[in-house]
Parts: structure tokens; C-alpha cells; sequence
């Protein structure tokens, strides 16, 4: 009964007055989890995965993928012409110039931490529409591509179309980017706005901007220079310098409203008294024209300034591939 009477309640010893070794030890494990719990250590359960790190976007990257979505059509639109066996010389060197375009944009992406995947994705995906500029009818976003995407393009007129889509919001986007990035499109648009009138498709200059007293005095030794030209150049050298002199005119009278007289103060920057010194001076005075097209755009173009220097410099670079001055991916623009 004694036993009995101590019941459960009873203290368990070992015979010394002591507990028992086995009671001690789970005790102490007791309290050293007690205390690690309490300081935020879960034994129960592996640590939770380190947050997967979120990717900043690169500079002007949306600006880029859509462009890139859309040279990827421009591409596509050329090589469905090329099959139809049209303008085959012209086009084939059209797209070489556009494969460049598209390989510089991408690897512009790529070099500042874009994933291919979602390049890839954005070229999938198409660009997003916006207004064209002088129809008002649905045109893509960045640098041309077709007001369908599902309608191919089968004759270089439609072609030239899709190189001349460009639209308002296309030139006020492009003020958003760096200056890398903004000379870089720009010069990309003005040489497909250049492949749209080899095409034969009538590009418009755009409304004066704040660069137009530029383009004025740009044109109007180009005027001179090409008077120079035709004089002193025979045979079929002087019929392409009269048809190039009579395209520098208009151009004249469309950015100024006028025609001039040789510009004051304005020189050969050589002698030119024969048809290879002429070709020379045709050649040269055109490149030097196409190249100064950022420094007329200037620091901080709005986006008619923009326009205004791309559809200018675009006449330009289309009248020089006659005088072997080859088009290039970005006229004017440090890479």
C-alpha cells in the first residue's frame, strides 16, 4: 500500500535521492531546443530556397525589342520579295543592310544582359500598333514592318510601304532613349526611309523642325557642287549628275521653299576640272552629307527634329548609291 500511496505523483530517484542519468540527459536536449527555438532556428523543417534574383532591365530595352520585332518583318517582307524574283539586286542588298540592323539591335540586347528567350519572345510576339503618320491607319511600332502581319508582301511598292510606316509615335518614343540608342534607331529609320525611295516610292520630307535652317545650308553647296559636277563630267556621267543635280533642286525647294544661288562663302574643297575630279567631289560631298545627319539632330532632338534630319538624310543616302556610295546599317551613327 505504501507504494501505491506515492502514486503517479510520486519523485522518481534512483535510489540516492538523485534522478535518474537517462531524465537528466533529455532535459538538457530539452532546453537546448527550447533555446535555439527561441532564437528563430526551425529543426523540423530545411531552410526555405534563397529568393531567385529579379533582372533589371536593360537601358531602353523595350524600346530595342520592339525594334527588333519589327527589322525581323522588315527582313521577312524582303526575302518574300526576293522569292517573287522582283528587283532581285536592289532587295538582296536591301535585306544584307537589314540582317546588319538586326544583328547589332540583337547583340546590343544580348551584351547588356537580355536573355535570348526573351528577345525571342518579343520577335514572336510582332511589335504593338501604333498611328501611321500620314493615313491614320494601324502601322506597327519601331522600324516599319506591314499594317497586317499575316499579309505577305509580294511586290517591292509593297515593300516600300512597309520601310516608309513609321508614324508620330515612333519619333516621340525614340526622344526617350539614350543618346546611344536614339542615334543609333534614327539612323536605322532614315536608311529604310532611303530603301523606300529606291523603291520608288515618293518619301515626303517631313514638317520643318528646329534643324531645318541646318538642312537648308547642308543642301544648298550640295546644289552648287553638283552644278560643278555636270560641267565637268560627258557622256552618261553627266546625264546621271544632271538627274542627280535636278533631285538636289527639288530637294531644295522642299526643305527651304525655294531654290538659291550658290551659297556665299562656300568653296570646292579641291579643284575640279576633270570627270574623275567631278565623280571624286560627287562622291565625297554626298557621304560627308549622309554622316553629318547626328550632328544636325544635335544633343537633344525633339521628335520633329527627328523626323525632319531622317527624311532628309534619306533622299541623300538613295542619290548617292548612284555615284558608289553603298548603303549602310546606321549612317552617321558611332556603334
Amino acid at each position: 500500500m505504501d507504494g501505491d500511496t506515492r502514486g503517479l505523483g510520486a519523485r522518481v530517484t534512483d535510489g540516492m535521492g538523485r534522478p535518474p542519468r537517462r531524465l537528466f540527459a533529455l532535459g538538457l536536449g530539452a532546453a537546448a531546443v527550447a533555446v535555439l527555438v527561441d532564437h528563430g532556428l526551425r529543426i523540423d523543417v530545411p531552410p526555405p530556397p534563397p529568393p531567385v534574383p529579379t533582372r533589371r532591365p536593360a537601358p531602353d530595352e523595350a524600346l530595342l525589342l520592339r525594334a527588333v520585332g519589327a527589322l525581323d518583318r522588315v527582313v521577312e517582307a524582303e526575302t518574300s520579295v526576293l522569292a517573287g524574283g522582283k528587283e532581285t539586286a536592289l532587295v538582296q542588298r536591301l535585306r544584307t543592310v537589314s540582317q546588319d540592323q538586326l544583328r547589332v539591335l540583337r547583340g546590343r540586347l544580348t551584351n547588356a544582359g537580355v536573355p535570348t528567350s526573351v528577345i525571342d519572345a518579343a520577335v514572336a510576339a510582332g511589335p504593338s500598333p501604333s498611328t501611321h503618320a500620314s493615313t491614320g491607319t494601324p502601322a506597327p511600332t519601331g522600324s516599319g514592318s506591314t499594317s497586317s502581319p499575316d499579309a505577305p508582301v509580294r511586290t517591292p511598292l509593297a515593300l516600300a510601304a512597309v520601310l516608309d510606316s513609321l508614324g508620330p509615335a515612333d519619333w516621340a518614343t525614340l526622344t526617350t532613349a539614350v543618346a546611344s540608342t536614339r542615334e543609333l534607331l534614327a539612323a536605322a529609320w532614315s536608311q529604310q526611309l532611303a530603301a523606300a525611295v529606291l523603291l520608288g516610292r515618293d518619301v515626303a520630307t517631313a514638317s520643318p523642325s528646329s534643324a531645318r535652317p541646318a538642312i537648308v545650308a547642308r543642301t544648298q553647296p550640295l546644289v552648287y557642287a553638283f552644278e560643278v559636277v555636270a560641267a565637268q563630267s560627258a557622256g552618261e556621267q553627266r546625264r546621271a549628275a544632271e538627274r542627280t543635280l535636278a533631285a538636289l533642286v527639288r530637294l531644295e525647294v522642299a526643305v527651304s521653299g525655294s531654290s538659291s544661288t550658290t551659297p556665299a562663302g562656300w568653296a570646292l574643297p579641291y579643284p575640279v576640272t576633270t570627270p574623275d575630279a567631278a565623280r571624286r567631289l560627287a562622291a565625297q560631298t554626298l557621304s560627308s552629307a549622309v554622316e553629318a545627319g547626328t550632328e544636325l539632330a544635335g544633343s537633344g532632338p525633339d521628335a520633329a527634329t527627328l523626323e525632319d534630319v531622317a527624311r532628309w538624310s534619306a533622299h541623300l543616302q538613295a542619290l548617292a548609291v548612284d555615284w558608289h556610295v553603298p548603303l549602310t546599317a546606321f549612317p552617321g551613327a558611332k556603334r
